[in-house]
This record gives C-alpha cells, structure tokens and sequence, in this order.
C-alpha cells in the first residue's frame, strides 16, 4: 500500500493553519520525504512516526520555504542517535547551495554516527532515481523561477505524480494516466509564470485521466472554495481535493 502524508501544504508565506508544503511518501517499508519544511520531527511524531523510517529526503528546488527544515530534521535524527545512512536526492544545479547549507549548520561538528549520502541528477530532463522491487522513482522537470523537479513515484503499476512549484506543466498532461496527481496551487484564478492556479490546472489538464487530484501550495485568503465550487462537478468533488496539514490518503 501507498500511504502520503501531507505535512505541510502551504505556499511560501504560510498561514495559522498550514505549514510550508512537504510530503511524506510511504510504500510499506519505504519512506520518501519530499522537501522539508517547519518542525519535521515534530509533524512526523503527531502521526506516531520516528525519524528513523525517514530514508529518504527529495528535494524540489532550494526556495527556503522548501529547505529549512533540513537543520532541524538532521539535528532530531543526531539526537535519536541515528546509525542508518540518510540519502539526499538533489538537482545537480542546486548540489552546491545543498553544501553550502549544510557548511553553515556545521554539520561536520555534530559527530553524527550516520552517513548522508547526497545523490545528484539531471533535473532538465526526465531522470530515473530509484528502483526497487515494485518501486520506481523519476523526477520530472518543473517550471519555476529556480531549477525545479517534480517527482513521478511507479508503485505496483499505479502513477504518482507531485508537480512541485511550477507553472502549468506539459510533461504532466502528455500522461496517458495518473492515479494520483497532486499538484501546486499557489492562486486560485490568477495567472502566474512560475506558479499555478487551481483554475488552470481544473482547465489544462485532462480530468478524465487523472483518477484523483489533491491541491496544494495553498495561499491565505485565495478564494479556492469558490473556484472549486464553480469548476468541480459533483461527480467529481469525491476526487478533487483541497488537502490541509497532516491529511492522510492511501492507493
């Protein structure tokens, strides 16, 4: 089964009532973290979670409402004595500012007891990050005002896909299906050149291959409601939601 676990599902600027956008992915004893954001330790113990499961951090881009949880997540794993390695997927163009994060928090002074293991990719083009088992990772090019990837998760032949930050996004409608689709929704009309809006993505992308829909990114005070209301049909709204901080869905 594949769990997803919404931690956070705001835009940059975040509200009373959600986080900066970060996702956790499970698939049974596998656990993809997708960007870092708040207080994880803290987001990962209210849903009985040990930073032990974490194996992995995917990084979209390095916006810091997408990075800035990363000293805290390291620092809980120091502090749980950690001895299992923590792999790091990152944009070979944004590996540098990934250094240069970890120079500044002097990691190299904590004397952890695990290794992390930065994995770098080609984030201009479709790149296959992992593969195990019923298991396949790709990451997807994104478009933002920063070098941006989505991630495409394969999983017992059902399709994941998280846009990240991006305007509306070809590669995603060019698929012929997908399971689930959650995507960026910074505005709900407004149009945007390195960002989205829920409206586009009702209107751009072929509903009737997207088996569900999840919005996130959200901004305060955007009339969502009234866009989901106008756009949505009621055979639909079981389908296309709106997620809010710590939602749970499985496939």
């Amino acid at each position: 089964m594949a769990t997803i676990h919404f931690l956070g599902t705001g835009s940059a600027y975040p509200s009373s009532e959600r986080d900066n956008t970060s996702i956790l992915f499970s698939f049974e004893d596998k656990h993809f973290l997708v960007d870092v954001s708040g207080n994880p330790a803290k987001r990962l113990k209210e849903l009985n979670k040990s930073l032990r499961e974490i194996d992995t951090l995917l990084i979209t881009h390095t916006h810091i409402d997408h990075i800035f949880g990363l000293p805290s997540l390291l620092w809980g794993m120091w502090l749980e004595d950690r001895t299992e390695p923590f792999t790091i997927y990152v944009d070979y163009r944004n590996e540098n500012q990934l250094h240069t994060w970890l120079d500044t928090i002097s990691i190299k002074e904590w004397d952890i007891r695990f290794d992390i293991q930065i994995n770098t990719f080609n984030g201009a083009e479709v790149s296959e990050l992992f593969v195990c088992n019923d298991l396949q990772l790709f990451s997807i090019p994104a478009i933002h005002s920063v070098p941006t990837v989505g991630f495409e998760f394969i999983y017992k032949a059902k399709r994941i896909v998280y846009s990240a930050d991006t305007a509306i996004n070809e590669l995603i409608k060019e698929y012929n299906y997908i399971d689930l689709l959650i995507h960026e929704a910074t505005f709900a009309s407004k149009n945007s050149t390195f960002h989205s809006s829920m409206e586009e993505v009702l209107t751009y992308y072929p509903l009737d291959q997207i088996e569900k829909l999840i919005f996130v990114h959200l901004s305060e005070n955007e009339p969502y409601n009234e866009v989901y209301d106008k756009l949505v049909n009621d055979n639909k709204k079981s389908s296309i939601k709106i997620a809010y901080d710590q939602m749970k869905i499985s496939l």
